[in-house]
């Protein structure tokens, strides 16, 4: 997973008609988060339905989108 990839969260639970939810990855990992573990392990992700933030996500909950 890299900066520029599209991932989905196959595990995600959607509201019935909602569509699956698509995100970019913008950050691989927080340079400022050296002494806080978890966000090394997480991604930041801008999902296509909440634009102009970036969420952390876990990197085992996301999938690249081939």
């Amino acid at each position: 997973m890299k900066v520029g990839d599209l991932v989905h969260m196959p595990g995600q639970t959607l509201i019935k008609g909602e569509p699956p939810h698509i995100g970019i990855v913008i950050e691989e990992t927080d340079e400022r988060a050296h002494s806080r573990s978890w966000k090394r392990k997480r991604v930041g992700i801008m999902w296509n339905d909440n634009l102009g933030q970036v969420d952390w996500e876990p990197r085992d909950w996301l999938e690249v989108i081939k």
